[in-house]
């Protein structure tokens, strides 16, 4: 596990309370000693051999979590149970029993990525937190698969589990130390569009609350498309968005608090869009050069809606929420078709 990693792992579980016992996928190895650790979290490290390099239990006990077990396809590195992730049925020992999984890197080598998932499920505690560590990109061979954010948040959303941090880490280490750290939600990336990734390693850190209606096996459809042909729409309303920021060490080397924009007064454009110019000290948008380069995000009564980056053509036609921020104007439609200026709710821009 990187630095960065699990600096916002630890981040994650402390913010949501999670409860023992935690089960990693695999033996997790930590690469960084405890000194190095202590320092990147602000902490004064007490331990005698802080230069030694960590372990896992004494990582997790400082996310608040004691108890600790392992799960792997054979028990060759030390795991607590051996399981093969591709397997339909979870043995009984297993069901139920942690309040949190950790998918730190492992289901990329899993083949039978559908029965991986349900097992996640069946794993945890109602309340508890399925967690995935995903290569999102320029990972090739590094498993089986690299995996959209797409597959985690529509899987999720038609498991019926409240999805809570979905981010995007883009680092090259022959380049810099610096990692950037990005919201990865429904539309992030565009809508469906090619090329929109750099050269830049990415990962997909993502984690969702099992409720007691969550369901085992779930059979998503891409919620990007699936609006378009069925009407689905996505729920954003549990999911945390957050300003771009950049890392290095384990440490936020530039983030700032969001600024705040009311849309007031929006005309008319087409179907269910609608065009609010924005003032000049909001960044430039998306453009032809770079059809994903805005940050801005909409929340109507203070849910997130979206997706970002939607076509004018899906704004006009499909609404529920798409919009754009294209050059110096905001294109977008409510929820529901109504008017934005007669139907009594608060439109805000965070950048």
């Amino acid at each position: 596990m990187a630095l960065n990693v699990a600096v916002l792992l630890r981040e994650w579980l402390l913010a949501h309370d999670v409860k023992d016992p935690i089960a990693t996928l695999g033996v997790m190895d930590v690469g960084f000693t405890e000194k190095t650790f202590f320092k990147a979290i602000g902490k004064m490290s007490l331990w005698p051999r802080g230069n030694h390099p960590m372990d896992a239990r004494s990582y997790f006990e400082l996310c608040g979590l004691g108890e600790l077990s392992s799960i792997d396809v054979s028990k060759y590195e030390g795991a607590d149970f051996e399981f093969d992730l591709n397997n339909e049925s979870l043995p009984p020992e297993l069901v139920g029993r942690f309040g949190a999984v950790l998918n730190g890197g492992t289901l990329e080598h899993v083949f039978h990525v559908p029965n991986g998932l349900a097992n996640i499920t069946r794993m945890l505690k109602p309340g508890g937190l399925a967690i995935h560590i995903l290569p999102m990109s320029n990972c090739i061979d590094h498993g089986f698969y690299q995996f959209s954010p797409t597959l985690m948040l529509d899987y999720y959303a038609a498991a019926q589990f409240d999805v809570l941090n979905s981010a995007s880490l883009h680092f090259d280490p022959k380049a810099s130390p610096v990692w950037q750290i990005r919201p990865a939600l429904p539309g992030s990336f565009g809508e469906g569009i090619l090329g929109t990734m750099d050269s830049k390693i990415a990962f997909h850190m993502f984690a969702a609350r099992k409720r007691a209606d969550s369901l085992d096996h779930a059979v998503p459809m891409q919620s990007l498309y699936g609006r378009k042909f069925i009407g689905q729409a996505y729920d954003t309303s549990s999911i945390e968005w957050f300003v771009p920021f950049e890392m290095e060490d384990g440490r936020r080397i530039k983030t700032r608090k969001p600024s705040e924009l009311t849309v007031s007064s929006p005309s008319p454009s087409a179907g269910q869009m609608w065009a609010f110019m924005l003032p000049d000290h909001v960044p430039a948008g998306d453009s032809s050069a770079n059809p994903i380069a805005s940050n801005l995000a909409l929340f109507e009564n203070d849910k997130l809606i979206g997706p970002s980056h939607s076509s004018h053509d899906t704004i006009q036609k499909i609404g529920r929420g798409a919009y754009s921020h294209w050059a110096n104007v905001l294109y977008f439609s409510s929820s529901d078709g109504t008017d934005p200026n007669t139907n009594g709710r608060r439109y805000v821009c965070k950048f």
